[in-house]
């Protein structure tokens, strides 16, 4: 949450807060299974319309991926009957048709009665969409639109300048010829188009209504677009505060041309209104002052058609306004009614009245004393204005901002708002307290308090760049010094204006799903590891089987040799007897190889056999390995030698030919043909050996070169002879691979590169110190 505090005391927009979360928010019916409640946000998400699920109790099943809708009915009926909370993933189809996974999380409420009353949650994943245009919130339109008049309100004037023209009905057109936006647009159309000739008359008029603070009642002329004179009657009213300021004025201007053009008398001062305020879409009324009493002398006809209540019953009757009072409101009126009579004060309040249909009707009552020539009270003249829409819509508002405010706080996760132009947070909800121990005041207080609770390691994290929409983990070191891990996840809100205002988001607390990946990681890993040793395991035993075999094999032949040489009571001739030595020695090295491979390999394991690179003449070394090779020496060998000159470890070298040529040699026919020759590579040589034996299959071309590994049709040996080969090749910056041979059999390849890298230690030294006999040693051949 790295954006920008609030002022102390400002309230977010809750219900815009919760129309712009990154999330679905919805609730169910427990009892009968059907929303409720979902948020706009189904729309950006999924491409439905609220009223999609509102009307539809099986949308979500019937949108639900085949794999997921046993699981998730199960947890439906569970929360259903049993309640609690849920956090799950599952698949819905969106209204494109392609599937989309959901989180989502809630709990289920309980009733007085403990029984579960509604289940609520808040579905989060689905890319985000443009927000849909707020309502038009113009709360003059629907009604002034009809008027036979031009309604309007104009802000209270400065000493410096005019008041300026809030609202002007449609009907300024019909009447004036000018359009509203070019009405308002314009601060002096008023005063431009009035008649020179009545603008003292009329200046008079205002500067009287200023000093008492009574209505303004005049009439005078005006100038049409088309240059037609228009005789108008203007009546206003002032509107307070509740503090009793003056805001503004707010008035009707009635067409009374043709009466003026007539010849017709002007309505007498003592009944000002009754040619007018029939038409009126309010009940007005007069109150004459008889002494301490009040006598109601006029009330128009439209308080039949609000009230059904005739003007003739109203006047007949004094007491039939109050009884028709709404009985929760009487006292309050009636005690301002007295106030007002005590004070002389302008009477204004709201309250409810009881039709004779027995509907409930909102007003609100103006009423302004007039008194006569000698300043003592003469009447009330009052206007009582239908509020109903605006109550019920008021109350509509408030019922939908508690609803709002209870669905954002009571989501399993801390929502929040951070302006663009501020540092800090504007609103935060309740749930930071159980999830991070901080209180949302703490967090006003402190612009400074996220990044101070982010975990150290986690403040260099990357934060939201341009206005796309943003998500990221990270820890958080709550109150209590736990260790919280958090996903953050945030998009931007624009103004009408398409000027990004501030970044709304969600705090989604994923420890416990971040200690279950790990558990889950560590169990895995132990799986592996203990999968791996079982492995090894069975290849070691293989390969002690493998030893045990291969190392009995000439241990035996030179036992039994030796046992003949012994014995005393036969005699053999000298060259039955170098035959047999021969043998004795024959054995004796190809027990030494073994051995040798043993002990390489083991070094290797440990990391300590490090190459001890000299100049070598390839082609030289391989000759003179092929010759004295005894293993080669009775079959039909081709060997082709270019002259080739690297970096290496002679000894490594002489090993890896050894064991290509002992490999072949074990594994093909005694009529099977062999080619070893020397080719260039890149910036060294390749070493081949081909034979025209049975081939390796596929399957084993891979696994041959790892330790103690066999081919598939191998029952013998040791399994490290080719692992060495391979490990001395990636020693020298090289490789080695087996492949077929064109026209059959296998073809082994290694690469030594001409300068490799230096390693450290000197393999030869080691073999020195571990006293191993060398493969080709003096007490070989002596032997």
């Amino acid at each position: 949450m790295p954006h920008p505090p609030h002022p102390p005391g400002s309230e977010p927009d809750l219900q815009r807060l919760l129309r712009d979360l990154d999330g679905i928010v919805w609730v169910l019916d427990a009892a009968t299974g059907a929303c409720t409640f979902v948020s706009d946000a189904i729309r950006r998400l999924l491409g439905y319309e609220p009223e999609d699920w509102l009307n539809d109790p099986d949308f979500r099943v019937h949108r639900l991926h085949p794999e997921d809708r046993a699981h998730m009915e199960d947890l439906w009926s569970r929360l259903e009957t049993a309640g609690g909370s849920f956090d799950v993933m599952y698949r819905l189809r969106a209204a494109d048709g392609s599937w989309r996974t959901i989180r989502d999380i809630g709990h289920a409420t309980i009733d007085a009665d403990a029984s579960v009353g509604s289940i609520e949650g808040l579905m989060i994943g689905a890319p985000p969409a443009p927000a849909d245009e707020a309502p038009d919130e113009d709360p003059f339109r629907s009604v002034v639109e009809h008027l036979p008049a031009i309604v309007y309100i104009e802000d209270m004037p400065t000493v410096d300048e005019a008041g300026a023209m809030r609202y002007v009905s449609p009907q300024v057109e019909d009447l004036l010829g000018f359009t509203q936006e070019e009405w308002l647009a314009d601060p002096v159309a008023w005063s431009r188009q009035f008649h020179p000739e009545d603008r003292d008359r009329v200046r008079a008029i205002y500067e009287e209504v200023e000093r008492t603070g009574g209505p303004f009642v005049a009439e005078y002329r005006m100038f049409a677009r088309d240059g037609s004179i228009k005789w108008f009657r203007d009546e206003a009213v002032v509107v307070r505060d509740g503090a009793g300021i003056p805001r503004y004025w707010q008035g009707v201007m009635f067409d009374v041309t043709d009466q003026h053009g007539m010849g017709a008398p002007l309505p007498e001062p003592e009944d000002p209104y009754r040619a007018l305020v029939e038409q009126i879409p309010a009940i007005v009324y007069r109150e004459a002052v008889r002494g301490d009493a009040l006598e109601v002398v006029y009330i128009n006809s439209r308080v039949e058609s609000l009230l059904g209540i005739t003007p003739a019953e109203w006047i007949a009757d004094s007491g039939v306004w109050m009884r028709a009072i709404h009985p929760d409101d009487q006292a309050s009126v009636d005690e301002e009614n007295r106030r007002t009579e005590l004070t002389g004060e302008p009477f204004v309040i709201e309250y409810r009245m009881i039709a004779r249909d027995g509907r409930v009707v909102w007003f609100r009552d103006e009423a302004t004393l007039v008194r006569d020539q000698l300043g003592e009270p003469a009447f009330w003249q009052g206007v009582m204005m239908d509020i109903t829409a605006r109550r019920e819509a008021e109350a509509g508002l408030a019922e939908a901002e508690a609803r709002y405010r209870a669905l954002v706080e009571q989501l399993p996760a801390i929502a929040y708002i951070d302006p663009v132009d501020r540092h800090g947070t504007v609103y935060i909800s309740p749930q930071t307290e159980p999830i991070l121990g901080y209180t949302p005041d703490e967090w006003y207080a402190d612009p400074d308090l996220w990044r101070r609770i982010v975990h150290p390691e986690d403040r260099e994290r990357p934060t939201p760049a341009g206005t796309d929409p943003y998500a990221s983990s990270y820890r958080m070191i709550a109150k209590d010094g736990r260790e919280v891990w958090i996903h953050d996840q945030s998009r931007p809100v624009y103004d009408d204006a398409g000027n990004l205002i501030y970044w709304q988001g969600l705090l989604l607390d994923m420890t416990d799903q971040r200690r279950t990946l790990e558990l889950e990681r560590a169990l895995e890993l132990e799986r592996v590891e203990a999968e791996r040793l079982r492995t090894e395991d069975e290849v070691k035993t293989t390969f002690l089987h493998a030893v045990s075999h291969d190392l009995r094999t000439p241990l035996a032949a030179i036992l039994g040799l030796a046992v003949t040489l012994e014995r005393e009571d036969l005699t053999l001739e000298p060259r039955e007897s170098r035959d047999l030595a021969h043998r004795i020695a024959q054995n004796a090295r190809r027990l030494d190889r073994m051995v040798g491979d043993f002990l390489d390999f083991e070094r290797l394991a440990r990391g300590v056999a490090e190459p001890n690179y000299t100049a070598v003449d390839v082609g030289a070394l391989l000759r003179e390995i092929v010759a004295s090779n005894e293993l080669v020496s009775d079959r039909t060998l081709s060997l082709e030698i270019v002259p080739a000159n690297v970096r290496a470890d002679a000894g490594m070298l002489e090993r890896i030919v050894e064991n290509l040529l002992g490999n072949t040699a074990k594994h093909t026919p005694a009529t099977a043909r062999i080619w070893v020759r020397i080719e260039p590579w890149d910036d060294g040589v390749e070493l081949v050996v081909e034979d025209d034996g049975p081939g390796v299959p596929d399957i084993d071309k891979e696994r041959i070169f790892e330790p103690f590994r066999q081919g598939s049709a191998s029952a013998t040996g040791s399994g490290v002879g080719l692992a060495l080969v391979a490990r001395f090749a990636e020693m020298h910056d090289g490789r080695a691979w087996v492949q077929d041979r064109p026209g059959g059999g296998a073809s082994f390849h290694v690469t030594i590169a001409s300068e490799p890298v230096e390693r450290r230690i000197d393999l030869t030294a080691l073999e020195r110190e571990d006293q191993p006999t060398e493969t080709g040693s003096s007490a070989d051949n002596h032997a």
